[in-house]
């Protein structure tokens, strides 16, 4: 999985630290830079060349550095939303930019999904990688240019040289011509120089900015294929992987009624046995036994008192428990 991966952080701390070695390298050698940049009759145009190749080559490394930093919030997004998709929240896109490229690509699946058409994510892809070509225009006319720029000062003033050594051939005194001739020469040199060392470093961190475009949406798709189209979609195996999780599921409860249907079974056999042997207790008893229990519970009078009285007087006894 690239969801993890995170790239542009790594490319912003290295641009951080080749912007520190750079400032110390030209405080070191601003002498022999400062002479190598001015020197001869031509220094102007130099100066011209030499400042548009670094203006392309700054224009270049702002704009990449912008897109850096949006990837770097991209892919803290992502990680957020895998997040919380796998703790299944109800709405996982609510706390998120709108704008972020997942929650954007969370939406049209579920959009789709409410069409009630198949998410095609093969089309998904393409339209966010073409998408994302777009935003890179300028940096990859800058990366294009950027080494014809350096053969453009190259040309002009090599051109300038020649047209110094012409003059050079035409006129007894060449002093002047001569000096023409070096100055072109410098800078050639210098805008040559120039254009090599932009060209390098900004090869190197448009290709660490391809990379972590490309982890961003692999990270996309894996975070698509994985978390959002599992939950909604459904096809033929992913039914009949369904149901038989679901006929797994039965079996363990029909596993569960049948043993608390022997529960209850064993339970009404001990209750039985104990009716069964309160039976036999109460047939065990004699009939004079429960009688006097009787008499003893609700307070009756013997049986001998009874005998002696009129019906009348035994039921007043009886009644008023006398």
């Amino acid at each position: 999985m690239n969801i993890n991966k995170n790239s542009a952080r790594s490319t912003l701390f290295q641009i951080v630290l080749f912007l520190i070695f750079t400032a110390v390298l030209l405080f070191v050698f601003k002498g022999k830079v400062a002479t190598l940049y001015s020197s001869g009759e031509i220094n102007l145009i130099g100066i011209v060349l030499n400042g548009l190749i670094i203006l392309l080559f700054l224009l270049g490394m702002f704009r990449m550095v912008i897109t850096l930093l949006r990837y770097v919030n991209e892919h803290q997004t992502l990680q957020r939303l895998v997040v919380y998709l796998q703790e299944d929240m109800a709405d996982p896109v609510a706390r998120l930019s709108s704008n972020a490229l997942s929650v954007q690509r969370y939406q049209a699946v579920h959009w789709i999904n409410k069409q009630g058409a198949a998410v095609n994510q093969g089309a998904l892809a393409a339209t966010l990688n073409a998408n994302e070509s777009a935003r890179l225009t300028l940096i990859r006319f800058v990366h294009s240019i950027l080494i014809l720029a350096g053969v453009f000062g190259t040309v002009v003033s090599l051109s300038l040289a020649l047209v110094g050594a012409s003059s050079l051939l035409s006129s007894p005194e060449g002093a002047k011509e001569m000096g023409v001739i070096i100055g072109g020469m410098s800078s050639a040199l210098s805008t040559t120089m120039s254009a090599i060392v932009c060209f390098i470093i900004f090869a190197y961190f448009y290709m660490r900015l391809n990379d972590s475009r490309v982890q961003l949406l692999s990270g996309i798709e894996d975070a698509t294929t994985l978390y959002m189209l599992p939950k909604i979609s459904h096809s033929e195996e992913s039914l009949i992987r369904h149901v038989a999780n679901l006929t797994i599921a039965l079996n363990k409860s029909a596993e569960s009624i049948a043993k608390v249907e022997g529960d209850f079974i064993e339970a009404g056999a001990q209750l039985q046995k104990a009716i069964n042997d309160l039976h036999e207790g109460v047939n065990n008893t004699s009939m004079t036994e429960v009688i006097a229990l009787i008499r003893e519970g609700f307070r009756l009078p013997p049986a001998a008192e009874e005998s002696n009285l009129e019906p009348v007087e035994v039921t007043k006894k009886r009644g008023f428990r006398l």
